[in-house]
């Protein structure tokens, strides 16, 4: 029988949610109830769940109804990266209070594990060797020291949230027992099954389980088997472990898709009402191929005054899914669709996300418009945002503008000989926006991703740099526009909005980059004494064309922080941007869909107040959500990709290659190949005509006898020696 009286664990999460974002140092039981509205039967389980709060250091009771913090720096949450012997990592969720990584002995993990959401105490600093730091190659005090490090020690007293119900390893069956051993080396337990809970699982197979008990510091965790997945090399077994390993959702619930038939395939009559009428305008939609969706659409024209009519047309997604429908909570769970190379998981039914809410040519579809009027120079001169409708006339893709623009085509500048000279203003426009954010110092960075191709059979037949032209500048920097007039437009009103931040680096980070890249002849500067996003820009025009380029425009991404929602305004470093927000692809990205109406209430003046309260409070959360859904979604797709070119390159063993180092460490480097966008490493080991020593300072792998040299851009012959496409490496080693 359900006891009415018990706390959900929504609630106890409400509890620490409503305790990290206090403004003060204090709060009393009765702020408690109110923040998780918690009814008269509840309140002595309430009460109980502050108690064992307190037990743990969380907050401390006072008085009988009056409780207080601990000092806030003593008390972190963020997210747990654990390494394979045992210690681990916290990366705070916030990079202002906490700039640093707090270190997690193995003594100190209690029942937590890689990649959950914990809370820390911090316990003090401490001088130490790194860990896994080998000091084989040190000599002298000096290396020694490199090898010493300040830092911060904590221990979890809480887990906010499991990353991995679920974890995907190899089964194995002995004669009295059984266990899963985890595919991820960082989930450092085996996990011990049950006989009664193996699900028939074979000896070999790869398998879904579920952690019944975690582990603690004398035991080992148990759990079941909830999915067979298959042996390893099966077809398409490795969408299956990432879709557990990631818990990423892959079919909607009877309710959302109950939802989703509901509405209509083409918009109503009465939909078009207090909406602006932009279908006689000459619009467009610009799109990689393989595209399904399409977010938005655009049209330029020039006006008299020499200024150019900016329109940035996009998909109404929020008219369709309401706030607290069932489509909108599983939205919201998944946070954004996952890109796979030949497939993807949808953040909407596809009814919405391929249908009535794609901007598809020749079809009525409703939007959201940034109207924006843009001086010669790009400054944006004037601005308003209104709900329309509009009716696509092409969809173009990125290849055919880029072969009228660049190359007059015949074939496409006959078929487009309509849109041509609209093409021409928008190519003329992007420049001008392009050399605007340039001159205030905002950054590119020309790093490709890589374009996996599949013949008719689904076989891979190529791994190639996927190219980036004029076509998808144009489209980014009229996204990048309205991103951010929508930004300023929020950010003045009052109203809350969900901002896209991208903080400024961490000065000790900084300066450690630059004086590496300083050992290697490029110098970082530094404006007023900080270094800026122009010193960056201009760090990077250096390298162009250097076989270094790559390699330390990667380091230099490292040493930034990572871009993440935040409900407080902490303007966007790498776009050299005081406001910025995402707005252009509510199809796939919840804060997008937040974003259109958060934007409605601001433009129509009507919000309740009620309504913004609640926002203002969910606002938090909702940017940690979104954040981490967002890193999971990224993290899931490099994962295929590096499955993807393990699975291409499992038939070229022992073929030799020409190819870049790009990175080194003690145990060796990584490469990339010249032939196919492929990266592999060559173990130090397999190095056996010298004894090689690695150089920290200019990050390089010398033969003490030989001299010969392995730094960052160097070119090598090597040749591929195994391929583990379970854990998707590649092992090279040089000819």
């Amino acid at each position: 029988m359900l006891n009415n009286s018990m706390l959900t664990q929504a609630q106890k999460d409400g509890v620490l949610r409503f305790i990290r974002s206090l403004k003060t140092d204090r709060f009393t039981f009765r702020d408690v109830v109110r923040a998780v509205d918690a009814d008269s039967n509840q309140r002595r389980n309430l009460q109980k769940f502050l108690d064992e709060l307190d037990s743990e250091g969380v907050v401390r009771r006072v008085k009988k109804t009056l409780y207080m913090l601990p000092a806030r720096e003593n008390l972190v949450s963020g997210v747990l990266q654990c390494h394979r012997d045992g210690y681990g990592f916290l990366i705070p969720d916030d990079r202002v209070r906490q700039k640093e990584d707090i270190f997690i002995p193995a003594r100190n993990m209690g029942e937590a594990v890689h990649e959950d959401r914990v809370l820390v105490k911090v316990l003090r600093k401490t001088v130490s060797a790194r860990p896994g730091v080998r000091r084989r190659h040190a000599v002298g005090a000096r290396s020694r020291a490199r090898d010493l490090k300040e830092r911060i020690e904590g221990s979890v007293v809480r887990i906010l949230e499991r990353k991995h119900p679920t974890v995907v390893g190899k089964y194995f069956a002995r004669h009295r027992f059984q266990f899963v051993v985890p595919l991820d080396a960082r989930m450092i337990h085996d996990i011990q099954i049950p006989f009664q809970s193996t699900m028939g699982a074979r000896e070999g197979q790869i398998v879904a389980a579920e952690i019944t008990v975690p582990p603690s510091r004398n035991q080992a965790p148990r759990g079941k088997i909830i999915e067979v997945l298959g042996f390893p090399g099966e077809p398409g077994i490795e969408y299956k472990i990432v879709e557990h390993k990631f818990g990423l959702p892959v079919h909607f619930s009877a309710d959302a898709l109950g939802e989703a038939e509901a509405i209509p395939d083409r918009p109503l009559k009465g939909d078009f009402e207090e909406r602006e009428d932009f279908r006689e305008a000459l619009c467009i939609t610009i799109d990689g191929e393989t595209a399904r969706d399409f977010d938005d659409a655009v049209s330029v024209r020039k006006l008299p005054s020499g200024h150019f009519l900016l329109s940035v047309h996009i998909a109404d997604v929020s008219h369709y899914v309401r706030e607290g429908a069932a489509i909108d909570s599983e939205a919201y769970a998944r946070g954004t669709s996952v890109y796979f190379p030949d497939r993807a998981i949808p953040m909407l039914p596809p009814r919405l996300s391929d249908n009535i809410c794609s901007l598809k040519p020749n079809a009525d579809r409703l939007v959201l418009t940034a109207i924006l009027e843009v001086g010669s120079r790009g400054r944006i001169v004037a601005k308003r945002f209104t709900k329309g409708v509009i009716r696509s006339r092409a969809r173009m893709t990125y290849t055919s503008v880029a072969k009228i623009l660049l190359h007059q085509d015949p074939k496409e500048t006959k078929r487009y000989a309509g849109l041509i000279p609209m093409l021409e203003t928008m190519k003329e426009l992007c420049l001008i926006l392009s050399k605007k954010r340039f001159r205030r110092g905002s950054l590119d960075f020309d790093l490709p991703e890589a374009e996996i191709r599949f013949d008719l059979g689904g076989k891979i037949e190529s791994v190639l740099p996927a190219e980036r032209n004029i076509a998808h500048r144009i489209i980014e920097e009229f996204m990048l526009a309205a991103n951010e007039c929508v930004a300023e437009t929020l950010s003045s009103s009052g109203i809350p909005a969900l901002y896209r931040v991208h903080e400024d680096p961490d000065p000790e980070k900084v300066e450690a980059f630059a004086e590496f890249a300083l050992s290697l002849g490029y110098k970082l500067g530094k404006s007023d004494g900080e270094h800026r996003p122009k010193d960056f820009q201009k760090f990077i025009l250096q390298l162009q064309g250097k076989p270094e380029e790559k390699f330390l425009v990667y380091l230099m991404l490292r040493s930034f922080m990572q871009a993440r929602y935040s409900e407080r305004n902490l303007g966007h470093f790498g776009l050299a941007a005081a406001e910025y927000t995402h707005f252009t692809s509510p199809i796939r990205r919840y804060p997008d869909l937040l974003t259109h109406r958060l934007l409605k209430h601001c433009i129509s003046s009507d919000a309740p107040p009620a309504w913004v309260e609640r926002i203002r409070r969910r606002l938090p959360e909702i940017a940690v959500h979104t954040s981490s859904r967002e890193r999971t979604a990224d993290e899931a797709e490099r994962e295929i990709e590096q499955i993807k070119k393990a699975q291409f390159m499992a038939d070229k063993i022992g073929e030799e290659f020409e190819a870049v180092v790009f990175s080194t460490s003690r145990q060796g480097f990584s490469v990339e190949l010249l032939k196919h966008y492929v990266e592999g490493f060559v173990p130090v080991g397999s190095l056996m005509d010298d004894f090689y020593v690695y150089h920290e300072k200019t990050r390089s792998i010398v033969g003490e006898r030989r001299r010969r040299r392995f730094r960052p851009g160097s070119r090598v012959q090597v040749r591929l020696d195994a391929v583990d496409i379970e854990t998707a490496r590649l092992a090279f080693s040089v000819v």
